[in-house]
């Protein structure tokens, strides 16, 4: 019997090479951002809040375009990001992407806060210098019961307009660059 899981094992690392194997099995998703001024200022690491369905960071495939979304995530600090996106031209695969644009920008980063702890109501954001998005890692197709699943990685600098709504009703526009890293989970039929 041992020898058989040992050539299971064997043969999962053949078909599985050990970092696409690693980054399957051990990482959840998240996404790191590094705020070069503003009010967040610093790195901050964003991950789905537990026991929330909503709570989730995915990337998507349609019409030829990749998007990376992420939606009620939370900080340590608890900075909740309400919805995040950024697209990209085709399907995810290691190496520079070209980013889409649309009319406001290539994508979007807000903000609410949802415990009225903090100074702002709101922070809308669009990116705006319509960066590539490198692409780092992508592990192979896995089927699950009903989906085929993989996770992806990848890295991108951009600047970014936020405009910030604060508690006293005043408005602020700021204009910084971020850096934000992520893991994502994707999924197809």
């Amino acid at each position: 019997m041992k020898a058989v899981l040992y050539v299971l094992g064997v043969m999962l690392l053949m078909i599985y090479p050990k970092e696409e194997f690693k980054i399957s099995k051990n990482l959840k998703p998240y996404i790191k951002i590094s705020f070069k001024n503003g009010p967040f200022k610093g790195t901050h690491i964003f991950k789905p809040a537990k026991g929330d369905y909503l709570s989730q960071i995915n990337l998507g495939f349609h019409d030829k375009v990749s998007q990376i979304s992420a939606n009620k995530i939370i900080s340590e600090e608890g900075i909740q990001i309400h919805n995040f996106s950024r697209s990209f031209l085709g399907e995810a695969k290691v190496g520079d992407q070209t980013t889409k644009k649309y009319t406001s920008g290539c994508g979007h980063l807000n903000f609410i806060d949802l415990k009225n702890n903090q100074k702002y109501k709101r922070i809308d954001g669009d990116f705006t210098g319509c960066t590539k998005t490198k692409i780092t890692k992508v592990t192979p197709w896995k089927k699950s019961v009903v989906k085929f699943r993989r996770k992806v990685t990848g890295t991108f600098t951009d600047s970014i307009k936020f405009k910030i709504t604060n508690d006293d009703g005043s408005e602020e526009t700021i204009i910084t660059e971020v850096t934000i890293e992520f893991l994502a989970n994707q999924s197809k039929f």
